[in-house]
């Protein structure tokens, strides 16, 4: 048969014809120590992640896609990929999978080959010995299965894990840019408040100095306009504080970016949420990873279990050298004997590691269904509150205003009412605005649970 050559790190080894045993061995010996591929151990995670946002995690990585999306305002999608491949925090999670899959590798390494050299030497020269052995421990060799077992449970939970920080990236970011879009739409109608009171201020100073008001009517519009002014101060600066949150979640050092859109309408039905609690259990990448824990967990002990009986086995040659015999060749065995150690202190350890993830499995689906509890009313109730705002008292508060501009028009209304009226106007769009944003901020969180997160606390600034 002809020669095959395969070539395994530098190494090149012949194949030729040879009994099972020697293949066998050839081919633990190609594959040993081997570190899976970058495919291998990312692209699962990469499916994953695109089957879950729709977004894989290395699209659009390079400089020259993240500038063009820079390069023009940020949309809601465009932010999602910014973060995606700017986040050092996202990268430090997916580095974990590099460390498990060299826990992979170090599963199919054999110990190192052990070589033992004795020298006696007797009364003449003749009476002198030399024996060499080497011994390869084949325990492992044997535990293999396990090994690996263990290793590729501890990839499956970085995995869900990386997976997992993807996902949880992904919704703080949604919910950043939500809370920075909705600020800048508050600064725009807290800065026509501040126009409406400078102008209301200016018209009272000017009949104050021809007599035609009184000081009681002055300072309080003037109070009112220096309140605007404050309520202006405050909404730069809470797009300031945003604006950073969205940049470091974006990985975006610089300043020089912008968010472009506004606030979505809502819906004009009501989201369905009632299978929430069971889709967030279903989907949850937490208890994927705390299930691969507890399998881990399980190969560790069955892995010591073995070893609580046979602790060492090696196999090898043993030679010796006599000056009146030469050269004696035979078979070498290495027991181990557990007289001491028998593995109490893995096998409790894995135990209790199993027990562990157990317990937090069985919490985390216990707080995931409160979260998806508490998420659904939430969207329940900002959305009953945007819609009734929508439906019924913006409308209202326009009716007023437009009446009093009639009621102005006809002489019938002073200025300061239609002031007072537009001043209003204004505070009713502020509150539909913040009602709008934790709508939104409600249904990110619903995304989340239903992609595999879990539901984040209200903390922005």
């Amino acid at each position: 048969m002809p020669a095959r050559w395969l070539r395994h790190q530098g190494v090149i080894t012949e194949v030729t014809k040879a009994s099972p045993v020697r293949r066998a061995w050839i081919a633990f010996a190609l594959l040993a120590g081997c570190v899976p591929s970058q495919s291998a151990v990312f692209g699962p995670v990469d499916r994953d992640v695109e089957k879950r946002l729709g977004i894989g995690v290395s699209d659009g990585k390079t400089t020259a896609a993240i500038d063009a999306l820079l390069a023009q305002p940020i949309d809601l999608d465009a932010a999602v990929r910014i973060a995606l491949a700017r986040n050092r925090r996202l990268q430090a999670a997916f580095d974990e999978l590099g460390i498990a899959a060299s826990e992979v590798a170090d599963a199919t390494v054999l110990p190192p080959l052990s070589i033992d050299a004795d020298y006696k030497w007797g009364v003449s020269s003749r009476d002198s010995e030399v024996e060499v052995s080497a011994v390869q421990d084949v325990l492992d060799l044997l535990q293999l299965g396990q090994r690996r077992g263990i290793a590729n449970a501890q990839l499956r939970g970085a995995r869900a894990r990386a997976v997992g920080a993807t996902v949880e990236l992904a919704a703080k970011v949604e919910s950043a840019y939500y809370d920075l879009v909705a600020a800048i739409q508050e600064r725009e109608l807290v800065q026509t408040a501040l126009d409406a009171a400078v102008a209301s201020a200016d018209l009272v100073e000017r009949q104050h100095a021809a007599g035609n008001t009184t000081d009681l009517a002055l300072a309080r519009e003037q109070e009112q306009r220096e309140r605007a002014r404050i309520e202006v101060a405050r909404a730069d600066q809470l797009i300031a504080e945003r604006r950073s949150h969205l940049g470091a979640l974006l990985g975006l050092a610089e300043s020089k970016w912008t968010v472009a859109g506004r606030l979505p309408e809502p819906p004009a039905k009501e989201p369905q949420l009632a299978d929430l609690d069971d889709a967030a259990v279903s989907a949850s990448l937490d208890l994927s990873a705390l299930r691969a824990d507890a399998d881990a967990a399980s190969a560790r002990h069955r892995y010591a279990m073995v070893r609580t009986f046979v602790p060492e086995l090696g196999v090898g040659v043993s030679t010796a050298r006599r000056e009146d015999t030469g050269w004696e060749v035979g078979p070498a065995v290495r027991l181990g004997i557990p007289l001491f150690n028998q593995q109490q202190g893995p096998r409790a350890r894995a135990r209790a590691e199993k027990r562990r993830a157990q317990n937090q499995a069985a919490a985390t689906t216990t707080e995931l269904r409160a979260s998806a509890a508490t998420t659904r009313s939430r969207v329940q109730q900002a959305y009953a509150e945007v819609r009734h705002l929508i439906d019924v008292v913006l409308p209202l508060r326009k009716r007023v205003l437009d009446e009093t501009v009639l009621q102005y028009n006809a002489m019938n209304a002073s200025p300061f009412e239609l002031l007072i009226a537009r001043r209003e106007m204004t505070d009713v769009g502020r509150q539909y605005i913040e009602a709008l944003r934790r709508y939104w901020g409600a249904m990110t969180e619903a995304t989340a649970l239903r992609r595999g997160g879990h539901a984040m606390k209200d903390s922005e600034p």
